[in-house]
């Protein structure tokens, strides 16, 4: 009987220091922190204008690899408007939050962000938000490459560095959609109706597959033939306001067009 009744003790015991272990390993586990380098999807590319002392504004693209490189281009509007460029790699603060763009040439100090939610937030010298009526501005906005382009109508404008002059009897002008559905792309040459696929990817890489076109005949297939080789040599894009245009690997412009309208 003594023997039950110490069995029965120690029992409850166990049970009692289980319970204990396991709600302090819950405990841990709610008190761990989430942090933006673990919980955020922040490998993409951000933009905004940044403000600037003696000109309109800077321009800034930055790019944040998984591997702990960036690229970063920067534009002083307002100057010579060429894009200065600049790679290197960056390092995480200890709480996971914030990243300093290092190189041989940059101050670390003076290329710190917040890493935040589709956002990265410019911060001083010391680490520390910017305040102040200007604070909005320092901040650079994740692409969501699917918003950026597609869903509008696009109108050819130019063609291979030439501007596109329509013919007296030309009733369609060149033209094109990227469908976000099944990633898909329609358009017209400007005599024969055309349809494939497309895939976007980061540095505004682009690249059409799959293309078809209806054979018929008409006086405009020379400019047609033109831009189809155009979209079959594509690369990369470059977006500014409502004109986008489409490079080829070595950025020389291969067609460029202009929103007409858009969600």
């Amino acid at each position: 009987m003594k023997n039950k009744f110490l069995l029965i003790l120690l029992a409850i015991f166990t049970t009692i220091s289980a319970c204990k272990s396991d709600k302090k390993s819950m405990k841990t586990l709610e008190n761990k922190p989430d942090n933006s380098r673990t919980s955020l999807d922040w490998p993409s590319v951000y933009r905004g204008v940044l403000p600037c002392a003696d000109c309109e504004g800077i321009e800034t693209e930055i790019t944040l690899n998984n591997d702990l490189t960036y690229v970063i281009s920067s534009i002083y509007l307002g100057k010579n408007n060429e894009a200065i460029k600049e790679n290197g790699t960056f390092v995480w603060d200890e709480a996971g939050a914030k990243i300093a763009l290092k190189n041989e040439e940059a101050n670390s100090a003076a290329n710190q962000y917040l890493v935040g939610e589709n956002m990265l937030f410019k911060l001083d010298a010391d680490g520390n938000r910017i305040e102040g009526e200007l604070k909005e501005k320092y901040q650079l906005k994740k692409v969501h490459f699917d918003n950026e382009i597609t869903e509008k109508y696009w109108k050819l404008i130019e063609l291979n560095g030439n501007k596109l002059i329509l013919g007296k009897n030309q009733n369609t002008g060149p033209h094109l959609t990227l469908k976000k559905e099944n990633s898909r792309v329609f358009g017209n040459g400007g005599c024969n109706s055309f349809q494939g696929t497309f895939e976007l990817s980061e540095g505004k890489k682009i690249k059409f597959s799959e293309m078809a076109a209806t054979k018929m005949f008409c006086d405009y297939r020379e400019t047609e033939q033109e831009l189809f080789s155009a979209l079959e040599m594509a690369d990369n894009y470059s977006a500014k306001n409502d004109t986008i245009t489409l490079n080829n690997a070595a950025m020389l412009s291969l067609a460029k067009f202009q929103m007409i309208y858009g969600k």
